[in-house]
């Protein structure tokens, strides 16, 4: 007599066998599961009464007082009107921000007596730029805490002159530093 092994069978069909053997596996514990929550009921949802109440009517009537003249609206104010916001100044940049150190480096701007006091600091200045490039007025922005600097800072700024006029206002850091 033979004895029949379950790998002499081809390999697709015990792939079958075993897909089989899981399914039915599955089916034999899940069954039960399903067939037992079918049976269980939700509680049923609390019942709800609600009674109509009768209107209350007024008993009272109140007469308003008849007015001699007509009343006038209050005046509706003109509508406000927009102006557009001007465009604000932006700190110099690449090719203008060298022409305008370049030029700052060629003036003597540090005032003596801030050299004398050891005074150092930033200014930053708002430059109003003509068509051509020149500066048409200059302001602090702000301000490095010290009147000699500030005022330094102004007049050397006032004696640029070839700066780039894409823009009408630029913001321009002007540095006093002792080395």
């Amino acid at each position: 007599m033979t004895a029949i092994s379950p790998y002499a069978a081809p390999p697709a069909l015990r792939l079958g066998f075993s897909i089989l053997a899981s399914l039915l596996l599955h089916v034999a514990v899940i069954w039960p599961v399903g067939f037992s929550l079918q049976h269980v009921l939700p509680p049923p949802p609390p019942v709800l009464e609600a009674m109509l109440a009768a209107p209350v009517l007024a008993t009272k009537r109140v007469e308003e007082p008849e007015s001699p003249e007509p009343v006038a609206p209050p005046p509706v104010p003109p509508a406000p009107t927009f102006a557009p916001k001007p465009p604000q100044p932006r700190p110099l940049k690449g090719r203008a921000l060298n022409t305008a150190m370049a030029a700052l480096v060629k003036e003597d701007f540090y005032p003596r007596e801030a050299i004398e006091r050891g005074i150092e600091g930033e200014v930053i200045v708002l430059l109003t730029l003509t068509a051509s490039g020149g500066v048409a007025d200059a302001t602090v922005a702000s301000s490095s805490g010290h009147a000699i600097l500030d005022a330094a800072a102004l007049a050397a700024v006032r004696r640029i002159a070839g700066l780039p006029s894409a823009q009408r206002q630029v913001l321009l850091p002007v540095q006093f530093r002792l080395h």
